[in-house]
């Protein structure tokens, strides 16, 4: 992801607190506080859930990895003690070799310019019980959107590719020295009312309960999906 992308991803995208664990990781998460990292991060929508139910905590150590070093610092404001680390996911030297219990990265595999060594980054760091969840997209072939590039359908115009081959893509993980534990299709949908919050600029990463109301009215995006996935490393 280049500078301009990295603004208009910081301008497009709000990170609001996840209020609740998909299923498909709530059943492969460990009993806290681990050592975890998140591999681009963004506004760290996930760290105050996991605090709260007791997955991490000042005991271990916790990274939060991102390009853009603004939303790092919202991160710092509200967890001190968490390490943040501005830069790439495909090379991430301040996290030693095997160190972490547990990564999430989501919706982060469509952007790096070299998957193998994202998914090589995260096979160096986890420790060899540890697991990693894992979000990408993936669409059939005749999805559709509204955006465009370079002639096809795109989620994101900032993505540098976007999954449409199963049996590959489980291939390439394999490759890279990873071994799939579970993994999941779901379909992806549009909040209706989003576009308010692109020009609604708040600090509080927080969602009230009128907020969490108006984002719920959400249209199926035809073809596309979240595709959830939890690795461990080859033995």
């Amino acid at each position: 992801m280049n500078t301009n992308d990295i603004k208009k991803y910081k301008e497009r995208y709000i990170h609001f607190d996840f209020v609740k664990l998909p299923g498909i990781l709530r059943t492969h998460l460990i009993p806290g506080p681990v050592s975890f990292a998140d591999l681009g991060c963004g506004d760290g929508p996930w760290f105050n859930l996991l605090h709260q139910q007791g997955f991490i905590s000042e005991a271990r150590p916790v990274y939060a990895v991102d390009l853009d070093n603004t939303r790092l610092e919202r991160i710092t404001t509200r967890f001190p003690w968490i390490t943040t680390i501005v830069g790439s996911v495909e090379s991430i030297p301040n996290i030693p070799d095997q160190s972490v219990d547990f990564v999430i990265s989501t919706m982060v595999m469509e952007h790096v310019f070299n998957e193998k060594k994202y998914l090589f980054e995260v096979r160096r760091i986890l420790k060899p019980s540890a697991k990693a969840y894992i979000t990408t997209v993936f669409k059939r072939k005749w999805a559709v959107f509204y955006r465009r590039h370079k002639g096809e359908f795109v989620l994101d115009t900032s993505h540098i590719r976007e999954y449409t081959d199963m049996e590959g893509f489980q291939k390439l993980i394999n490759d890279c020295g990873l071994k799939i534990l579970d993994i999941k299709l779901v379909q992806l949908k549009i909040q209706i009312f989003k576009p308010i919050f692109r020009i609604w600029k708040r600090r509080k990463r927080s969602i009230n309960l009128g907020l969490r109301l108006l984002l719920m009215p959400k249209l199926p995006i035809p073809g596309y999906y979240e595709l959830e996935f939890v690795v461990k490393r080859q033995e």
